[in-house]
């Protein structure tokens, strides 16, 4: 709160004590009440201040920044008027007296009006960041902009969360992206934030949205232009965490004829040091179990994808879309040490395990799109159809050591082999249908089905060290077959009467699933499992606009989250003997209910109270077998999880070369159910604080100083500590504008890494992480050919929310 009020005071000290007043008025004399006035840079037009005439038509600002201005008055059913200040100085004071604006009546045929959108708009079911033409796009990239965005987290990974609900889902020009995980921060990292037209934030998204996900949209709108010819963009990074690790990427888009065709690649060379220390505390047995690895992991990835646009007319478009990913894991002599001890600290065994993995993976998809305008109310009808395939064998070795206290073998080593091969085939259809005027509402109408197979087969093989041949380990080996089938359909409506606008929908989901898994010996049965369940999602959102500065928002929406395939998968995958995660088939979805009451001011300052229901959660959990001392990770159904939240996004303009977005939230997160009979409840409440700074530079430098803090907090049943980062970075423009350079430092205090705990019957354990996340880049980046030229239609197809739940290692 300290960095708020610093903000505040720099704010009124970079403002000079002096004034602009005016009144405004019709041809008859008449007050023009609420009217827009925008105070723009003269050099380059860009908004420096928004401001609204009062009930009278009288505007009073003081504190005006310093320096060469013009003014832009508008006001609905008037032709705009542009007035050219004198330079301001900290005493100017400036006296326009009476302004009239002519009506559009009486020249409707001959003028064009054209309105500067404010750069956050809030409306009834999301929040809109206006990003064209803004400081904020010159030069960043998506990620960079959505760091800045009210509400919006980025963690150390890339993963993105909205006002303090992870999983955020990411939708390009309206499609959510397939794109999970590092695939979908390499792709937002390499995306040029000036290809973007607007952010729209839903933290509740309508019915016409798939239900799964309770973390909310955003939606990246791209620019669309109509030049023709050849452009596209070329960048390459160079970082430097504890080991280097670089990536390159083009762009391509080539429009002519009323055909557009398009296509990027990219590859990334990505080395990071994974180290973990695990505490686990057996009470009844007075042991301490320490346990500590550090991994070496190498990833190398090339994603490519191309497709074409075909403009059958002005009202039809026909495209299709490929794309594909091709990714290597491996992991050399990584080193799992786990050390028994007494309670007064003698030690008792030592176990290492030597971990080798190589993990190629691929997948591919395909869409065909169909779209048409039916006329120039908005009635329009889209059709996607798709198609995807996710391919992953994993192949991994274990050799584990087993020493006394003094280090003396106790027996011989074991080996362990283990290889798992996955394939996951995906089928979507998808309709969706406006019509804007019908019953004096927009209404809008869809249908969805979608069709998934998961096959997976896991294998084991095992010897002790001197043994002649592997023995195939059937009890440990498995192959698990699931299918799903989702069909859905929407109606949603919208309308606004007066002040007061509304937007009303329900979705309603029917999925069918079944898993099977079969053993692979004599002794044990297969299993099988069968969901059949019917759900309806409404969602609500009311709006009152109590003047031209200040709106009361509510809205309500029910959502669901289904297990990732992942989690479903009984198998078992090994860190060492004492250490494995186990999958779940007995998972069943989790159903949020979500109510947030929000104020805005101007448009932009925004004050949010969320409440949030959770009932069968889907929660993370370390179970342990004490007799055995051995501890897993699994996937379980608690009973319910109960979230509120108080935030404040302040988009705070300190000078015309210094801008700042603040968010800050207050969330408490309360967990309820049982793991193994044994009462769970853990409680936690969280600050978190971020605040980012852009500093405009002379000589097209630009400076970024940002960071974020938080308190602590709760994540499925786990609870972290305190944590934050400070991150640095400058830019410069070279040439003509056409290349970046960049170079910034991220988590540069080492500070983002927090301690988890948890708690509960005779189960105590300490997890002390500490990942690669201090990393130092470099990047340049090229645009080249005809930079109007439209971009292709960016989507990711019906599948998306399927997709997302494909899991990768």
């Amino acid at each position: 709160m300290k960095l708020i009020a610093l903000l505040l005071v720099c704010s009124v000290t970079a403002f000079g004590q002096n004034s602009l007043h005016l009144l405004l008025q019709d041809s008859n004399k008449e007050a023009l009440p609420f009217a827009t006035v925008l105070l723009k840079k003269t050099a380059d037009s860009s908004l420096v201040k928004g401001m609204n005439t009062n009930e009278n038509g009288e505007l009073k600002v003081t504190k005006l920044p310093l320096g060469k201005f013009t003014l832009t008055i508008q006001s609905t059913g008037f032709k705009p008027a542009k007035i050219i200040l004198d330079e301001i100085s900290a005493d100017t004071e400036i006296e326009l007296g009476i302004i009239t604006l002519s009506p559009l009546s009486t020249e409707l045929a001959e003028v064009k009006v054209t309105a500067t959108k404010p750069f956050i708009e809030k409306k009834l079911d999301k929040t809109i960041v206006n990003v064209e033409n803004s400081a904020m796009a010159a030069g960043n990239t998506t990620m960079e902009l959505l760091e800045r965005s009210p509400g919006v987290i980025v963690d150390k990974d890339g993963n993105i969360s909205l006002r303090g609900k992870s999983g955020a889902s990411i939708m390009i020009d309206g499609k959510i992206s397939y794109l999970t995980g590092a695939d979908l921060a390499n792709y937002l990292k390499n995306l040029p934030a000036d290809q973007i037209s607007q952010l729209e934030i839903m933290a509740n998204p309508s019915s016409r949205y798939d239900a799964a996900g309770t973390g909310g949209i955003i939606n990246i709108k791209l620019k669309k232009n109509s030049n023709i010819g050849l452009n596209g963009s070329a960048n390459a990074t160079v970082a430097q965490g504890v080991y280097s690790r670089q990536s390159t990427g083009v762009n391509l888009n080539y429009r002519k004829n009323g055909w557009n065709w398009f296509g990027n690649g990219s590859v990334v060379n990505r080395i990071t040091l994974d180290r973990n220390y695990l505490t686990r505390q057996f009470r009844a047995q007075n042991e301490v179990w320490e346990n500590g690895y550090a991994f070496k992991n190498e990833n190398q990835t090339t994603q490519l994808k191309g497709g074409v646009d075909w403009y059958y007319s002005k009202k039809t478009t026909v495209g299709i879309l490929a794309s594909g990913n091709f990714n290597q894991f491996t992991l050399n002599n990584g080193l799992n040490q786990t050390i028994q001890y007494t309670s007064a600290g003698k030690a008792l065994s030592r176990l290492n395990t030597y971990n080798n993995v190589g993990n190629p993976s691929h997948n591919y998809s395909a869409n065909f799109n169909f779209k048409h305008n039916y006329d120039s109310t908005g009635r329009e009808l889209t059709i996607d159809l798709d198609y995807a395939r996710f391919v992953d064998n994993n192949g991994s070795n274990l050799r584990s050591q087993f020493l006394a206290g003094n280090f003396t073998a106790l027996r011989p080593d074991s080996l362990l082999l283990n290889n798992s091969k996955s394939f996951v085939d995906q089928y979507s259809f998808k309709l969706d249908y406006v019509l804007p005027s019908f019953l004096k509402s927009k209404w809008g109408a869809g249908l969805k089905s979608s069709y998934v197979k998961t096959d997976n087969d896991l294998r084991f093989q095992g010897k002790n060290e001197g043994d002649r041949a592997f023995t195939f380990l059937t009890g440990q080996s498995n192959q698990f077959i699931y299918t799903e089938q989702i069909h859905a359909a929407y109606l949603n409506t919208e309308r606004a009467i007066g002040k007061f606008s509304y937007q009303i929908g329900l979705r309603g989901e029917w999925t069918l699933a079944d898993g099977l898994s079969q053993a692979y010996t004599a002794n044990s049965k297969d299993s099988t499992f069968r969901r059949d369940y019917a759900q309806l999602f409404p969602s609500a959102f009311f709006q009152y606009d109590m003047s031209k500065n200040h709106s009361l928002s509510l809205n309500f929406s029910r959502r669901i989250d289904r297990p990732s395939y992942g989690d479903l998968n009984p198998f078992v995958f090994f860190l060492d003997n004492f250490t494995f995660r186990v999958g779940n088939p007995l998972l069943t979805p989790q159903l949020t209910n979500s109510v947030e009451f929000s104020h805005t001011f101007m448009g932009a300052f925004s004050t949010i109270l969320g409440y949030s229901h959770t009932t069968n959660v889907i929660t993370e959990i370390l179970k342990q077998d004490t007799e055995a001392r051995k501890s897993f990770q699994t996937t379980a159904n608690m009973a319910e999880r109960t979230n509120y939240s108080l935030g404040f996004s302040l988009p705070i303009p300190i000078a015309k070369w210094w801008s700042s977005n603040t968010d800050i939230y207050f969330n408490r997160a309360e967990l309820v159910g049982k793991v193994e009979n044994v009462n769970l409840s853990p409680v936690n409440n969280q600050f978190y604080f971020n605040s980012n700074h852009i500093f405009t530079l002379p000589k097209e430098f630009r400076f970024e100083i940002g960071g974020n803090y938080f308190s602590g907090g709760l994540e499925s049943a786990f609870i972290f500590g305190a944590g934050g980062s400070l991150n640095l970075g400058i830019q410069k423009t070279v040439m003509k504008k056409r290349g970046v350079i960049r170079l910034n430092a991220q988590d540069i205090l080492y500070t983002s890494n927090p301690d988890v705990f948890i708690k509960y019957g005779d189960l105590d354990i300490a997890v002390r992480p500490r990942q690669d996340s201090r990393v130092v880049r470099l990047n340049f980046s090229y645009r080249f050919g005809n930079m109007s030229i439209k971009g292709a239609r960016e989507r990711a197809t019906g599948l998306d929310a399927e997709k997302s739940r494909v899991k990768s290692k």
